[in-house]
């Protein structure tokens, strides 16, 4: 009796596993960069969309500065001279947090 309950527990579970009455989660990937199964509304897609929209360029970068530089003083000032060493470079070197960011568009 045990060992038929054993096997019926074991084959109940593999077809529960195996069923399509699991959920799909969103860690399944169909070959592209953070496609997910959840058609595209998890975060890590939606960021990965919107950092692709960004163009990489010096005066884009220099805009962002700026933007989110607001409550700083010499704000303007650290921006314009890491545009001006970006035009020069064509690397971005945040003023702030002195990240890089290599192979941008001089424009």
């Amino acid at each position: 009796m045990k060992t038929v309950a054993i096997i019926l527990t074991l084959a109940i579970s593999g077809i529960a596993l195996s069923s399509e009455l699991t959920p799909a989660y969103a860690n399944k990937m169909d070959g592209k960069c953070c496609v997910s199964s959840d058609g595209g509304r998890s975060f890590r897609y939606r960021m990965g969309m919107r950092r692709a929209a960004i163009p990489h360029t010096c005066s884009a970068y220099a805009a962002s500065c700026i933007r989110d530089s607001r409550a700083q003083a010499d704000g303007l000032q650290m921006c314009m001279a890491a545009k001006a060493q970006c035009m020069r470079t064509s690397v971005h070197v945040g003023p702030y947090s002195g990240r890089q960011y290599a192979g941008m568009q001089t424009r």
